[in-house]
């Protein structure tokens, strides 16, 4: 099977509600299991991960908070590359970086720090939505 057919299939699988909800989920079991060390909880994802492979029917109604989550993620991928969406990338690999270190080295502290700095960033992006401050 060529690689072009198994991202195809992952991002299918990746845009249906239920298996982004589960992966999300599984996400969450990882944390919790990177700040235990717990072998456990590290199954639970691997099995959570495997669920989200799966072809599961689409909700009826559909959530419509994972449709616009979906969408924007779908808007920010077809927008062309520029130096801020770059900067976008960048702080989201570094984010889940320090969020997994963070939560290996058992520090509630520094994950409240990342959340300060989410809650500036989101004003400032507020900001300038409102034309308060020109970013």
């Amino acid at each position: 099977m060529a690689l072009n057919n198994i991202v195809g299939i992952i991002w299918k699988r990746h845009q249906s509600h239920w298996n982004w909800i589960i992966m999300i989920g599984s996400f969450f079991v990882l944390l919790m299991a990177l700040w235990t060390k717990s072998l456990f909880l590290t199954l639970a994802f691997i099995a959570g991960a495997a669920v989200s492979m799966m072809e599961l029917p689409d909700p009826d109604p559909p959530f419509k908070l994972v449709d616009k989550l979906l969408e924007h993620e779908r808007n920010w991928l077809e927008s062309p590359w520029s130096w801020k969406k770059g900067l976008q990338g960048f702080g989201m690999f570094a984010s889940v970086v320090y969020v997994f270190v963070c939560c290996w080295t058992g520090s509630l502290m520094l994950l409240l720090l990342l959340a300060g700095i989410y809650a500036n960033v989101a004003c400032v992006y507020d900001n300038k939505y409102r034309g308060i401050d020109d970013l």
